[in-house]
């Protein structure tokens, strides 16, 4: 769990456009707020990774993965606070950026006021009263190892996990991309699974048994997002 004062007015920024992105920093810092910009989704998941922030900044059409698929992520592993701002306009956009879970959603071009008030309106519903918020992975900052030579999961608490090929494939794609949600297409593909719904099926029996063998130890940091893919949200390297 990476916590923060909520005083702090941190704030991450995704967008691809530089100039915007330049922009509404220098903007936003002057109003008070502390801004951190990154242009793509795989610098995202590397810096809330690293850093707390209370809101993010979420364009959609960014070059590595839509921002919906971050928001998805957002909500299902914190309490950050979503602002989209976006070209996309349409009722159907809008719907859907709602249901991915923004809790604002701005079209551009945007009034810069217009985007600073709604920043303090997400600062004010995470409350005065609350001391501490927190980009809250559902695991802890605990380090995995995963073993190469001898197909183990190594766990933060010193017990060891026996993985089958199958089990030790999947996790090596998300362990070389931690924090990025792999899509279900991708893991297939490196499964040797086709594209079916039984894959599909067999796929999500291979994430529940490997849930399974660790969680007498710990939660495992495997998380799937719904639609989308899976991601493991903890540190981890290759033993």
């Amino acid at each position: 769990m990476i916590k923060f004062s909520s005083k702090s007015r941190r704030v991450i920024i995704v967008e691809d456009d530089h100039d915007l992105r330049e922009s509404i920093i220098k903007y936003l810092k002057l109003k008070g707020f502390d801004v951190v910009g990154v242009g793509t989704a795989l610098n995202f998941y590397a810096e809330v990774a690293a850093s707390a922030y209370a809101v993010a900044i979420l364009d959609l059409a960014l070059p590595d993965q839509d921002g919906l698929v971050i928001a998805k992520f957002i909500r299902a592993n914190s309490r950050m606070r979503i602002l989209m701002l976006t070209a996309r306009m349409t009722l159907d956009d809008r719907l859907a950026g709602y249901e991915s879970g923004a809790d604002i959603y701005l079209v551009k071009p945007v009034d810069f006021r217009e985007l600073a008030a709604s920043l303090e309106s997400l600062f004010g519903r995470i409350g005065e009263d609350v001391h501490e918020a927190s980009v809250e992975h559902a695991c802890g900052p605990e380090r995995w190892l995963l073993s190469k030579e001898r197909w183990l999961l190594l766990c933060p608490d010193g017990n060891s996990v026996k993985l089958t090929a199958k089990e030790y494939l999947f996790l090596s794609c998300l362990a070389e991309f931690p924090g990025l949600v792999i899509s279900r297409a991708d893991l297939l593909s490196s499964l040797g699974y086709p594209h079916t719904e039984s894959s599909n099926r067999s796929l999500e029996s291979l994430v529940y048994r490997m849930r399974k063998k660790v969680s007498p130890t710990l939660d495992t940091p495997i998380k799937a997002v719904s639609g989308e893919g899976y991601t493991f949200c903890s540190p981890i390297a290759f033993d």
